[in-house]
């Protein structure tokens, strides 16, 4: 499946995205997102309300998953994501 597969009304912010990071040791940390932006095929961008933790996963560990869920269907998507910046 590729992202632009996903339906666009899970990108509208109508469900919570759950992200889910891990930091250097593999500890894992989950975090609600209320918005994710899709940007291109490739990317996508998530909203900065991270907390310390998930932050500093990320920079220890820049892999994450994403589970998005179809407003309207309730099917879930799940991303794999390297964060970038």
């Amino acid at each position: 499946m590729n992202l632009r597969d996903v339906p666009r009304r899970c990108f509208q912010g109508v469900s919570p995205a759950l992200l889910a990071t891990c930091d250097a040791e593999g500890i894992p940390n989950v975090t609600y997102l209320s918005q994710v932006h899709y940007v291109d095929d490739e990317h996508v961008a998530l909203s900065n309300q991270f907390f310390s933790k998930t932050q500093r996963n990320l920079a220890e560990n820049p892999r994450a998953s994403l589970l998005l869920v179809d407003p309207a269907t309730y099917d879930e998507y799940r991303l794999t994501l390297v964060f970038e910046r």
